[in-house]
Parts: C-alpha cells; structure tokens; sequence
C-alpha cells in the first residue's frame, strides 16, 4: 500500500523539524559546555597565579628556595603558562629560580 501524497509531505517536514531541533539542543549543550570549560580554566589559572604569587615571595623573604619549591614553582608556572598567563609572574618565577638552594 502506497502512502499518499500530503502523508509523505508531512513526514518529511515532520523530519527535518526534528532534526533540526535536534541539533539546536546539541549546539545550546555544546556552548554550555564551552562556557564551563572557559569558567574552569580561568579559575585554575587564577588559583596558580595566587598560589605562585605566594611560593615566590614566601622564597624571597627567605633569600633561598628548597629543591622541592623549586620544582612545585615550575610545575605550576608550566601549568599557568599553558592556560595562557601572563608576563608578571614569568619575572617572579624568574627571579626566584636565582636564588641560591637550600637542602
């Protein structure tokens, strides 16, 4: 049995009204997740900036840094570095690498 005219017409309409709604909600949740994703890497990049911001001047008031310091620093400057932060605490981390090390 063959459908009719208008059936097949309304089908296809019925379809790409789906389809398209389909992919609007998967383009809203995709933005979404963006957006969260951006939120949760500015807040870890802040988190180390303060984080480094306060290993650093916690090593220059003691005029010497600890291997393992020294190690966190780079680990967590290579991190910020990553999520793209800034020279301000390039020159901080810089500065602190030359100071002499303490065991």
């Amino acid at each position: 049995m063959q459908l009719p005219d208008w059936a097949v017409q309304y089908w296809v309409v019925w379809a790409f009204g789906l389809l398209t709604a389909c992919l609007a909600a998967l383009w809203r949740y995709a933005l979404a997740q963006h957006k969260r994703q951006k939120a949760l890497e500015t807040g870890v990049q802040a988190l180390l900036r303060d984080r480094i911001i306060q290993s650093c001047d916690y090593y220059q008031k003691k005029q010497s840094i600890s291997v393992h310091g020294r190690e966190n620093i780079q680990s967590m400057y290579a991190a910020y570095h990553a999520l793209g932060g800034n020279g301000a605490v390039t020159a901080l981390v810089k500065d602190v690498n030359e100071l002499p090390t303490h065991f």
